[in-house]
């Protein structure tokens, strides 16, 4: 397929509305049946369901407690993330195995069969007292729900039953039930912890005694006293502990100083010691190097202006030369000096940095002496103050728990008690209905578009194009009320308009001028191939070209019974047997066309493979273009057959043929294969018995309606 036809292809909108109706239109007849189907379950679903009510009832969940000592507040004030994780595990609580067996036991639920079978579960057959009590709490739990609003702290207790009062009685039991136990729960874990708190003491105790102890013996052993600023703090908040430490951070400081001057010096002095001596910035920048520099300027002027006027002999030039000898030596003398000073610098550094580098190594190891035996006095006091910080924390805590033992405080309070419900709240019909009818649609149009990714027939013209890849010549319009022979025979009928667009197509599919040859072929038989050729073969007949129609198929030919020709023992097939002439072979196709001769089949030989292997055909074919502008064949079916791939090596081009609903693109792509590898030229292809109302395209033939009486306005 040309370049801008694939560009055209690849710039189509990812979602076709068009195809999407086609689609649907296709298949509404089985979509209806399937929605019809949806909605009667429905229906049934509403008449058969059993009626289940739901009771309400509704606790307030605090999460700060009445004060009463004034410490409650601070072990139940909860906020941010665990507020939410405190609420959750309350709803747990509600929804617990073990809350489910208060409320049986509470109501007497698992004495008998009576509750199981409210709640439509039926008696229960074998040990019935174990199994019973199982199944009375897996009923409780499974028809429960608890409703825990964002934001709010009032859990909903819902229950669901088919009898109304049973579903509030029980869900008024649960609120009573969640209370009590929220109340048991806090004294049973106030007296725990007393008992716990009382126990933890004394070892804490005992602990922080022994700990004390270890710590004053290894000060005295190890002759360590702590004068830092506190004594409870640790070596690195407290700060030095001793002279030493203290002197060695100060000492390392001057050290670190001194390394920074003798750096700067040496570096001072290495640029100095490399360089000339008037280079050095230091000597530029002495004021009294620059005095000896302005006045050696002066005399070099003076000097330059007595050897213009005197000779070199005389006195006054011979003083001013010794002059200026006498300044430079000065000068040099100068920046020499001023070269030693910097060198001077550099060696007081060194020697400050050596003895400051001593003294640093000396306290290095006279501080860590002092930590290693440091190190132990640590861990002990580090143990001290853990060991005083738990049995203060201990000791506060029972105080407070012995203070609260015995005060009732609960967090959890009744806000509504169930009422009995008056309307069930299952089954809902309009729900049920609108339920029914979306899952209807869903499975329609699952079941419509499955079908049609399954179902992979060329419906669409432009088909050709995105699944063969291949240009689209023309299309063929269904006939219904005639033959496509009849319908030819009117030249303003739909058929004869399409046909005479294909023709055009195939003349301006080449740049070189009407093809001499060409093969119509489809992938199986019943798509349209001859009536396809022998419409060619007439249009160009009609528009003056001189045409021979040759039945090419050898197999199962045709062409005859349009023509109305008696099937003659001469014709293709003898003709390649060379049995034959072309003269005795070939009939004038009549119907008022003397420019229009049809060669037939001819008898059907046992293999026609072997006639159309090789270069038979086309020399045939040459041979014959010499008298005719225009050769169409007949040829057969390309799927499970080599007479096509032999045919289409021979012809100058190939036209395919596929019919609309009919030809799968699995089948047809395979034959398109097998043309594209035996080097046929493919120029086009046509859509045959399109109906476009069945499709779902709109009125695709009333494209080719052309009604010659209307005004051309």
């Amino acid at each position: 397929m040309a370049q801008d036809q694939i560009d055209a292809v690849e710039r189509r909108p990812m979602i076709d509305l068009r195809a999407i109706w086609a689609t649907i239109y296709r298949n509404r007849f089985v979509m209806g049946l399937i929605l019809a189907g949806c909605i009667a379950l429905g229906i049934l679903s509403i008449l058969i369901m059993p009626r289940v009510y739901e009771a309400r009832s509704s606790v307030q969940i605090d999460q700060q407690i009445a004060k009463v000592l004034g410490t409650e507040d601070d072990q139940t004030m909860i906020g941010g993330a665990d507020a939410d994780r405190f609420l959750q595990t309350q709803v747990d609580i509600v929804k617990s195995r073990s809350m489910a067996k208060k409320v049986s036991d509470s109501l007497g639920l698992a004495a008998n069969d009576r509750f199981l079978e409210q709640m439509g579960v039926g008696a229960v057959l074998g040990d019935k007292r174990g199994k019973r009590e199982e199944t009375v709490l897996d009923t409780l739990q499974r028809n429960l729900d608890v409703d825990l609003k964002r934001n709010s702290r009032v859990v909903g207790i819902l229950f669901r039953s088919r009898e109304p009062a049973l579903a509030d009685r029980i869900a008024n039991s649960y609120a009573e039930n969640v209370i009590s136990g929220n109340i048991q729960r806090k004294y049973s874990t106030s007296a725990y912890s007393r008992n716990f708190l009382e126990k933890q003491l004394g070892l804490a105790k005992g602990r922080l005694e022994a700990s004390e102890r270890s710590l004053i013996g290894y000060a005295r052993s190890a002759q360590l006293i702590d004068a830092s600023s506190g004594a409870k703090q640790n070596w690195e908040a407290s700060g030095p502990r001793s002279l030493v430490t203290a002197n060695l951070v100060q000492l390392n400081e001057s050290y670190a100083a001194a390394a920074t001057a003798r750096s700067q010096a040496r570096e001072r002095w290495e640029q100095a010691r490399g360089a000339a001596l008037m280079t050095l910035p230091e000597v530029l920048a002495n004021d009294g190097m620059q005095r000896l520099l302005q006045r050696r300027a002066e005399l070099n002027a003076d000097f330059s202006q007595l050897r213009q006027r005197l000779t070199p002999e005389h006195p006054t030039v011979s003083q001013v030369g010794a002059q200026v000898a006498e300044l430079e030596q000065q000068i040099r003398g100068f920046a020499e000096s001023i070269r030693n000073s910097i060198r001077n610098q550099y060696l007081t550094t060194e020697r400050q940095y050596t003895a400051l580098a001593a003294q640093v190594a000396t306290l290095k190891g006279a501080t860590l002496a002092e930590q290693d035996r440091s190190v132990q006095y640590n861990i002990l006091q580090r143990e001290v103050d853990t060991n005083r910080q738990l049995y203060e924390s201990l000791l506060q805590r029972f105080k407070e728990v012995s203070a609260e033992a015995g005060i009732a405080t609960n967090n959890i309070s009744m806000v509504d008690l169930a009422e009995t419900p008056r309307r069930p709240i299952s089954p809902r019909p309009l729900i049920n209905l609108a339920l029914a009818t979306l899952s209807g649609l869903c499975l329609a149009l699952v079941y419509a578009f499955a079908r049609e990714r399954l179902d992979d027939a060329i419906r669409n013209p432009e088909d050709v194009e995105s699944k063969l890849h291949m240009p689209l010549l023309g299309v063929v319009p269904e006939v219904e009320s005639s033959t496509p022979v009849e319908d030819l025979q009117d030249s303003k009928s739909e058929i004869t308009e399409a046909y005479n667009s294909i023709r055009t197509a195939i003349e301006l599919s080449s740049n070189q001028g009407l093809f001499k040859s060409v093969l119509v072929s489809s992938s199986s038989k019943g798509e349209g191939k001859s009536t396809t050729s022998y419409a060619l073969a007439r249009g160009f007949a009609m528009v003056g070209r001189k045409v021979l129609l040759i039945d090419a198929d050898l197999r199962r030919p045709s062409l005859h019974k349009f023509l109305n020709v008696r099937q003659s023992d001469k014709g293709l097939s003898t003709l390649l047997a060379r049995s034959s002439t072309a003269l005795e072979s070939i009939l004038p196709m009549g119907m008022g066309m003397a420019n229009a001769f049809f060669m037939p089949s001819g008898p059907l030989p046992p293999d026609p493979a072997n006639l159309f292997a090789g270069d038979a055909v086309e020399t045939l074919l040459e041979s014959l273009s010499a008298d005719y502008d225009i050769i169409i064949l007949d040829g057969p079916p390309v799927l499970a057959l080599a007479d096509a791939t032999e045919l289409t090596a021979a012809v100058q081009a190939t036209i395919f043929v596929c019919a609309a609903g009919s030809a799968h693109f699995g089948q047809t792509r395979a034959a398109v294969t097998r043309l594209d590898r035996a080097h046929g030229n493919l120029i086009g292809a046509v859509v045959t018995k399109y109906n476009s109302r069945k499709t779902g395209y709109g009125p695709y033939s009333d494209y080719y309606r052309y009604n010659y009486d209307e005004d051309p306005a």
